[in-house]
Order: structure tokens, then sequence, then C-alpha cells
């Protein structure tokens, strides 16, 4: 796995210049996740995740997480829970696309681990790509006589591809429906993510505190479904990130 904080300047300057690899970058959160999770779980689902597939396509993705901390107001009742203002994460976002496109990595996914990310990062994201080619791609704007004509121009055999989803996301509802009985889904250290911590963290769960789940939505949860779900999410960001690639 190429991680990008463990390279020197000119490894850096090498690869990236040989290679023109992707960027796959971790968001997440640092919250409470009930009795029987622990608080890193959003994020570190999510590196997990950005790092297996960094290995998988080692030759042409590097690997970098800047940013641990989410959107989690709503969880700053339990202590241990960090979070940051809607507009400093889409700040911290904006900067760190700018850098790595600054430094030649023109593309860029975005593996999101925390259901209170979702709409900022919604909101960023096509702002975000349109902001980047606007001021890196050199375009000639002299014709241009409506918005409408400017993104068609900036969307255009651009190089810089900037693209973002939750990992829940990635699923077929009906593979998702057919291992876990919970409606709802990942919702919050549920069935689901539950599930997945058995499998990527099995030694951070509390498997008694999973009896006593106020929710009620965790007791079902099981290493095997994990597993499945996980091998899912694998497979299915890997067609992205082929796609991207091409």
């Amino acid at each position: 796995m190429k991680n990008l904080e463990f390279f020197n300047r000119n490894q850096a300057r090498d690869f990236i210049n040989k290679n023109k690899p992707m960027a796959i970058i971790p968001t997440g959160s640092v919250e409470q996740h009930l009795n029987h999770l622990f608080i890193g779980m959003d994020i570190n689902s999510a590196t997990r995740i950005a790092q297996d597939l960094a290995e998988k396509f080692s030759d042409d993705v590097i690997f970098y997480k800047p940013l641990n901390a989410g959107i989690a107001e709503h969880h700053m009742a339990f202590p241990g829970t960090m979070t940051l203002r809607v507009n400093t994460f889409i700040g911290v976002l904006t900067d760190i696309v700018e850098s790595l496109i600054r430094g030649g990595v023109k593309k860029i996914l975005f593996i999101n681990g925390h259901g209170g990310n979702v709409e900022p990062m919604a909101t960023a994201m096509r702002n975000i790509s349109l902001q980047m080619k606007g001021i890196h791609e050199g375009i000639d704007t002299t014709e241009v006589r409506t918005h409408y004509d400017y993104e068609q121009l900036l969307n255009k055999d651009s190089e810089i591809d900037i693209r973002y989803t939750s990992y829940w996301e990635t699923h077929d509802e009906d593979f998702i429906k057919n291992i876990i009985d919970d409606d709802v889904w990942p919702g919050h250290a549920g069935e689901y993510e539950t599930s997945v911590a058995l499998y990527m963290f099995p030694d951070l769960v509390d498997k008694d505190a999973i009896k006593n789940d106020p929710l009620g939505t965790s007791t079902n949860a099981s290493k095997e479904k994990g597993e499945q779900i996980y091998i899912d999410i694998i497979n299915q960001y890997s067609k992205i990130i082929k796609e991207m690639l091409q």
C-alpha cells in the first residue's frame, strides 16, 4: 500500500509523476457508538476499507488520511465525541483536494463512514469539483454565454475526477436485505454496523453490551454477516476505482 504520509518528498514526486495515481481518502467521525462499539468506529471502518483498496490497486492508488473528525454535533452529549463545524469540514475537504491536484493527483475518491457527513459532503463535492476544474483546467471562457455552457465546458474531457460515497451506499438493496434482518441500515451501532465491527474490529466490540442495546437493533449482528458485507464493499468500490482509472 502506498501511504502518502510515509513517502519522502522525492518518493512522492517520482511515484506521482510516473504512475499518475488516484487518491483514496477516508472520512468519518469520532463519536459515541452506544456501549458496545468504540467511538472511532466511523473513521476506522472507512480507513480500513480505503487501506485495503489501496493495497489491492497498489500501482495506481495512494492512500491518505488527513481528517479524523466529522460532523457530530448531535452526539455531543457523550464525552469523547469530537465535531467540526460544517464550514470547517467543507473547508478542509476543499483544501485537501486542491493540495492533491496542485501536486499532480487529479483523481480523488472519498470513502465516507459517518452518516452525519452525508449531507455536507453531498453539497460540497459538486461545488469542489467545479471549483477545481475552473481553477486548474485552464479553460477558455470567452465564448461562454450561460452558466449551463460553463458547466458543460468544465465537465468536457476534464482530467479532474472527484467522487464520494458512503460505504454502505455501494450495496445493491436486495443484497443487504438478504443479510440484514433490520429494516434500517446502516443505522447507528445497529445490526449492519455492529456486524461490520465484529468482522473488522472484533477485539473492540463489547459483546456483552450488545445484549443491553437500548435501541435493540444490534442483537442479530454477527461476524459472518460482517464478512459478507465487507467483501461486497470491496467488490463494489473496485468497480468504481477501475472506472476512474480508465
